[in-house]
């Protein structure tokens, strides 16, 4: 079975949106069409070792929707001229466009898999202009997908309004081998020493971009009203609308700078040392589609607390690996309780979630599911979404 996917350019700096469509790459032994900004992509390279490259006009308006230079469209129409389905990932720009009509004039079908951009708190920002390429033909684009594909159940659901024709699929996110692997006591051990972090003080875990809707100075102002006035909060991520200063500063303000580590962005064995120094994972994201950190860190056992805009919550609500909260003001009781759980006790929510992980989050089990539903949608046979 041939599948082309067509993405926006991916470079390291992506984040979640770079790990899981190297999932779909891998698990459908896809060829990639790379739709790119012609100065990112001059900046940094892309994560794909080969990919056909569509560079966007540099003319300013045009760039901004990433309407193609003429030359580079004839190879990338030949991939998806002989494929047997197309993946289309992402929204807001003219890939989804010229998608839609290469697709029909070829009589190839496609799936959209949208990354969170149709939920609702994404439409609040830059709303004319989003509303504007609906009208414009991103209804259209939608409407003649063949399967819309999500990560969880709750993202679906927020979505069905804008095409409730197109059958819907939910198929997890997977994890690398590598996130399964267990936390190092050793590792620890160094962490906390550095930090200045007691061996038996509580650790949460902040960890992702810096970003307002992640919500990195609620979480430090959550930890200062806690009342847990030992436990410890670890901020790890880069800057993206919020700085390191600005989140040190937060914290010296409600005078917490003692216990409150920031420490910028982590990546491979720095990472896993800081998973390894922390105890508990906290999210008080206004939006997560998914969250690979929050599953990277149940995967290496730890328990969670998760805001409601975590759309992965619901779906462990019942496996009895964290706090799922009502609403994200009630995070200051989450972390006083964490901070009186035994040990014992976070240990069973740890292993849970962990086997949780395995059972729906290991590769294999991603790419079983994602060809199964791309040789029904090729066969055009698909009718619903999985329960």
């Amino acid at each position: 079975m041939n599948t082309t996917i067509v993405t926006l350019g991916l470079y390291p700096s992506s984040g979640g949106p770079s790990k899981s469509i190297r999932a779909f790459q891998r698990a459908l032994a896809a060829a990639v069409v790379s739709w790119v900004d012609p100065w990112q992509f001059e900046q940094e390279p892309l994560i794909w070792e080969r990919s056909t490259v569509v560079r966007g006009s540099r003319l300013p308006v045009l760039r901004q929707l990433l309407v193609p230079q003429r030359g580079d469209l004839p190879a990338a129409e030949r991939l998806v001229g002989g494929s047997d389905l197309v993946s289309v990932h992402s929204f807001y720009r003219w890939h989804c466009q010229w998608v839609r009509r290469t697709a029909r004039r070829r009589g190839v079908p496609y799936w959209f898999v949208p990354h969170g951009s149709l939920d609702p708190y994404v439409l609040e920002s830059d709303r004319a202009s989003k509303q504007l390429f609906l009208a414009l033909g991103g209804r259209r684009f939608l409407a003649d997908a063949a399967a819309i594909v999500c990560a969880t159940k709750r993202e679906h659901d927020k979505l069905r309004h804008f095409a409730p024709h197109v059958p819907g699929l939910v198929v997890p996110w997977p994890l690398d081998a590598a996130d399964f692997r267990p936390r190092d006591p050793l590792a620890r051990a160094a962490v906390r020493q550095s930090l200045g972090i007691p061996d038996d003080a509580l650790c949460m875990l902040f960890f992702g971009r810096l970003h307002p809707m992640k919500r990195p100075l609620e979480t430090i102002a959550a930890l200062a009203e806690s009342g847990a006035s030992a436990a410890h909060l670890l901020v790890v991520g880069n800057e993206f609308g919020v700085t390191l200063a600005e989140c040190r500063e937060r914290a010296r303000a409600l005078g917490v700078a003692d216990r409150v580590h920031v420490v910028g962005p982590a990546y491979g064995d720095e990472k896993h040392g800081y998973l390894a120094a922390a105890d508990v994972y906290v999210s008080l994201s206004s939006r997560e589609n998914f969250n690979f950190t929050a599953a990277e860190s149940l995967a290496a056992g730890l328990p969670v607390i998760l805001s409601p805009g975590n759309d992965l919550a619901p779906e462990l609500a019942s496996v009895g690996c964290g706090w799922m909260l009502a609403d994200a003001a009630d995070a200051p009781q989450a972390i006083r309780t964490a901070a009186g759980t035994p040990a014992a006790d976070l240990e069973r929510m740890a292993a849970a979630g962990r086997a949780w992980c395995r059972r729906e989050l290991a590769e294999d089990v991603f790419a079983a599911r994602l060809r199964e539903a791309a040789a029904a949608v090729a066969g055009r046979s698909l009718e619903a979404a999985p329960a």
